[in-house]
């Protein structure tokens, strides 16, 4: 149990990383004319996300929501070929359901079943049914999602693998390595981490596909970001994750 908390963290720090909304103070609403709810990833603005993402998140400003009834269904956009079907209540042990009230905020986190993935320069979509999520404060359900509603796009950069079945946890003296695939949207990858006493690498950055390799050195918890940047070192995007060295 304590690795798929873990797990689901590292996935939540990933998500906001990617979606931007770091720096977004959420607010919780007072009126069902102020509520909130946002997917991630949803490229229907164009923006496309890093590879190695295999989950989704919804992001409500409320923490009194509740699972109700209904499917979530994950599709490649391509062929409309069926990857995921999850009937809320049977299949709960591939959505996970995360509150807080500061700030008033509740997300739900739905996983890829084993063997599907999401691949590089390849799009999606997902449908859900209107009873999938009910809202206590509001009295009601969150709203259907409808092919077109929830959709988006995986760059041909990132993480080259499947990031959530990344280990979390690592021994001292036990090596961290980190895929990256380079495109001709991004220049160069940088590797970041916030304990220099828990991690060191002697490669910060990478200016064509390659591994980062990061060496656990002590004790302790670190986030261990890598940044992507354009030609003219301009920012593209920030994938992050969780480990713990013990």
């Amino acid at each position: 149990m304590k690795k798929i908390v873990a797990a689901i963290l590292a996935l939540m720090l990933m998500l906001v990383c990617f979606s931007g909304c770091a720096n977004q103070k959420t607010v919780h609403y007072t009126d069902k004319d102020n509520f909130e709810m946002v997917l991630y990833p949803d490229s229907s603005d164009g923006k496309v996300f890093a590879a190695g993402l295999n989950a989704l998140q919804i992001v409500m400003n409320t923490p009194n929501i509740e699972i109700g009834t209904g499917e979530i269904c994950i599709y490649e956009a391509e062929n409309d070929r069926l990857m995921a079907r999850y009937d809320v209540i049977i299949d709960n042990e591939k959505i996970y359901l995360s509150t807080s009230t500061d700030p008033a905020l509740a997300q739900v986190i739905i996983f890829l079943p084993e063997g599907e993935s999401f691949e590089a320069g390849k799009s999606y979509y997902v449908t859900m049914d209107e009873k999938c999520i009910y809202i206590d404060d509001i009295k009601g359900f969150g709203g259907a999602k409808e092919k077109g509603d929830w959709q988006f796009t995986i760059a041909n950069y990132g993480y080259d693998g499947n990031i959530s079945e990344m280990p979390i946890t690592y021994l001292v003296g036990d090596v961290i390595s980190i895929p990256v695939m380079l495109d001709e949207n991004v220049a160069s990858a940088v590797l970041l981490y916030d304990n220099v006493s828990a991690v060191k690498s002697d490669l910060r950055e990478l200016k064509e596909s390659g591994t980062f390799e990061v060496e656990a050195i002590g004790e302790g918890t670190t986030t261990i970001s890598v940044m992507f940047l354009d030609e003219d070192g301009m920012y593209v995007e920030t994938l992050a994750f969780s480990v713990t060295i013990k």
